[in-house]
């Protein structure tokens, strides 16, 4: 899963499409895990764990299970779907953190499944192959309104500025050494303030209706200028004037839709500010999930304490520099 930073909301059509996109997020070590078993019955078995629901495909049968997500994926490669009544295979999966946790869990999980199915069948798809799959399964198949940066981020992982136009994505890896990034991680905390799900829908509908009518374009191109300023700032190692970015940057991201920070979100915030935050953001699209803050390193434990009295759920974390992953155990 993934951290964004800056320039979110830029990699959502139209924008991104009609004026460029960028996006600056990093990749941490909270994942989705999928592991896939032959086994003698004959079709797909999907079990996630977390959700405790299981989905069951037979050759010549529809979906008989609710994991949507998943089922969209096996549709999508249908040339994987084991034929007539031999053996068929079972694919066993949890995620780290909950559905609409705004740390791209969905796209974690699509881009999981697709590498893992890629490797069972000797393919070896590149992180750019992954990632325009997984944005076509979820936001063209399923219709999951949303943008471009987490099946990105899933795919290539590390901290890097995603450029999104017409036809292309570029990766720019930001940060070469480590200092910068070990710093950065030691100045952040992130917390879980609850789910979002029911408002992400609403959520994105609305910030694009917002930018067609043109009353959001501006916010949406200061936006996208934060990113090149925070990136500067890291290779520079200004990890203080970074956190102070996260909050400017947040002030104008809440002007892209009224639902993006709830009476909660702003609480949770303000009080995060009062005791020693630079800045901070929602990690997704907004309306909850996972909230990040940047604080000074010998400020951090007294916030993490404070926050856990306000019923946020402070989660450990570390920076990883690979995206998706798999292997084979021979047993």
């Amino acid at each position: 899963m993934r951290i964004g930073f800056f320039g979110g909301g830029t990699d959502v059509s139209p924008y991104a499409e009609e004026y460029g996109g960028k996006v600056l997020n990093c990749t941490i070590n909270l994942y989705v895990r999928c592991m896939l078993t032959p086994n003698d019955t004959p079709g797909i078995t999907i079990r996630s764990l977390d959700l405790q629901e299981v989905s069951k495909w037979v050759s010549g049968r529809d979906w008989d299970g609710k994991l949507a997500l998943p089922q969209a994926v096996m549709d999508a490669l249908p040339d994987l779907h084991p034929n007539g009544d031999g053996p068929g295979y079972q694919i066993t999966m949890f995620s780290d953190a909950p559905p609409g946790s705004g740390l791209g869990s969905s796209s974690a999980l699509v881009v999981s499944m697709l590498k893992l199915l890629y490797n069972v069948a000797g393919v070896n798809a590149d992180p750019h192959q992954l990632a325009e799959l997984a944005f076509r399964i979820e936001r063209v198949d399923l219709g999951i309104p949303g943008g471009r940066q987490d099946q990105y981020a899933a795919a290539f992982g590390g901290m890097c500025v995603y450029h999104f136009g017409k036809g292309r994505v570029i990766v720019e890896p930001v940060l070469t050494d480590p200092t910068a990034l070990l710093e950065l991680e030691s100045c952040l905390i992130i917390g879980y303030i609850g789910d979002r799900q029911l408002l992400t829908r609403h959520l994105m509908t609305d910030q694009v209706q917002r930018l067609m009518k043109g009353d959001t374009l501006r916010y949406h191109d200061e936006t996208k200028a934060f990113v090149d300023e925070s990136t500067r700032l890291l290779r520079e190692h200004r990890i203080a004037d970074f956190g102070r970015l996260l909050h400017d940057a947040w002030e104008v991201k809440k002007a892209f839709s009224p639902h993006i920070a709830p009476p909660l979100v702003d609480e949770v915030y303000a009080m995060a500010r009062k005791h020693g935050a630079w800045g901070g953001k929602i990690t997704g699209a907004g309306g909850g999930g996972f909230m990040v803050f940047a604080c000074p390193f010998d400020r951090r434990l007294a916030l993490e304490r404070v926050l856990a009295q306000a019923g946020v759920s402070v989660r450990p974390f570390s920076f990883v520099t690979s995206g998706v992953q798999s292997w084979v155990v021979e047993e």
